[in-house]
């Protein structure tokens, strides 16, 4: 969608999932945040909510997400979604203190200390897979084509979480039709109708109970392992166990997997910036980079509870208050040449992975599995170059890459 000068501001719509078909409307994003920051719109697209507040601006995101007194998670993150109290009870549709509540049962399982022992693991699993892509890709010059999303970037964070929650690499491919599925709303090839988008989050929940009867069964040291002791203990309810479980599998791999897609996009159509990758002093600015740039999660919704003023704008209860943080993280006044894809920016104080009270619980192992990327495609790879057109999900909530076909140049 290219914005001109002279459209109607209240015309803008950056929400609607058709909108995003060719990635993230940023021209738009862009105008709200120098001339409507607190922008009212209605979804013109099918949604159970049909008028958000959309705030744009680093500040005012921010700002929202301190204020868990009056804008709450509970009532769904997702502008389609609206759940009762007894429904699909997961981290990001909790408050606190029910929500540091569960989020306590795994914290420990992601911390920096913990996360740190996957390093040489996870150096060996993407090494096997870029190797295998590679071979697979052969051409006759020495080079090498891949399809990046299906060869890397869908693997990778599903392959971790996976042995994270103790279940076989043999699931896979229904795991990423499920994921798919249930985090996308209108794209045809994901999830192409409500019922195919129910059937999902059913089959996937009977996956989650079946994971319970074999952990009762025999009880290993895995994630899974843990829910079911918690269960049992009456710790958690089967609700909250399976969109636990749910959630693990879905955000555990949706959100790396759109971020190194994005990135190795990025060093494609950059090559000065792989170059600077080579030279091996950047590693953590530039996996920094690829989250801000990526912005995986593009916004996160919050429900009004009590008619709040906010900056002039009446914000009602019941209202829905859209974060939007793919807007946030290209905010000039925070962010200097915030359209520039810049490996050394530092610093980079991107909100990409939230903020406060919902800060993603896997936010290191985020960072981990994509510096793994970064290092191990240097070892391999003298230069990256886009083949082809990339395609981008259909949705306003993820910033998913769909296809993406890259040469590769070999040492």
């Amino acid at each position: 969608m290219t914005i001109v000068d002279g459209t109607d501001l209240a015309s803008i719509d950056v929400l609607s999932n058709r909108v995003f078909a060719e990635g993230v409307p940023h021209e738009p994003l862009a105008r709200l945040r120098a001339e409507r920051p607190i922008h009212f719109q209605t979804i013109p697209d099918e949604r159970l909510y049909d008028q958000a507040w959309v705030l744009t601006k680093y500040e005012d995101v921010l700002e929202v997400s301190k204020d868990t007194d009056r804008f709450v998670n509970a009532h769904g993150l997702n502008l389609r979604a609206s759940y009762s109290d007894q429904e699909d009870r997961h981290l990001l549709n909790l408050d606190d203190p029910e929500h540091l509540r569960l989020r306590r049962m795994t914290n420990k399982n992601f911390t920096p200390r913990v996360v740190r022992r996957y390093t040489d693991h996870y150096h060996d699993m993407v090494g096997r897979l870029i190797d295998d892509a590679i071979e697979r890709g052969r051409t006759e010059t020495g080079s090498a084509e891949i399809e990046v999303v299906d060869d890397i970037s869908v693997p990778m964070p599903l392959l971790a979480i996976c042995e994270l929650l103790g279940t076989t690499p043999d699931d896979r491919e229904q795991l990423i039709r499920w994921s798919n599925a249930i985090i996308t709303n209108d794209d045809p090839d994901y999830s192409p109708s409500e019922e195919y988008r129910t059937q999902a989050g059913e089959e996937m929940v009977q996956y989650a109970f079946d994971m319970l009867a074999a952990r009762r069964e025999t009880p290993t040291d895995d994630l899974a392992s843990v829910l079911a002791e918690r269960l049992d203990k009456g710790e958690l309810t089967p609700e909250e166990y399976a969109g636990y479980v749910m959630l693990l599998f879905v955000a555990g791999n949706e959100t790396t997997r759109n971020n190194i897609s994005h990135g190795l996009l990025q060093l494609a159509q950059n090559p000065d910036q792989y170059e600077l990758l080579k030279t091996g002093e950047h590693w953590d600015t530039a996996v920094e980079e690829m989250i801000r740039w990526s912005s995986p999660v593009i916004y996160m919704s919050r429900t009004v509870v009590e008619d709040t003023e906010y900056k002039g704008h009446r914000f009602a209860k019941g209202d829905k208050v859209v974060l939007h943080y793919a807007s946030a993280n290209r905010d000039e006044d925070v962010f200097e040449n915030p359209m520039t894809f810049d490996i050394t920016r530092d610093p980079n104080p991107h909100i990409a992975f939230g903020f406060g009270a919902h800060f993603c619980l896997g936010a290191h192992l985020a960072r981990l599995e994509t510096r793994c990327v970064l290092e191990q495609l240097v070892q391999r790879v003298d230069r990256l170059e886009l083949v082809g057109q990339e395609s981008y999900v259909w949705s306003s909530f993820i910033a998913g890459i769909k296809k993406l076909d890259v040469r590769l140049d070999l040492h």
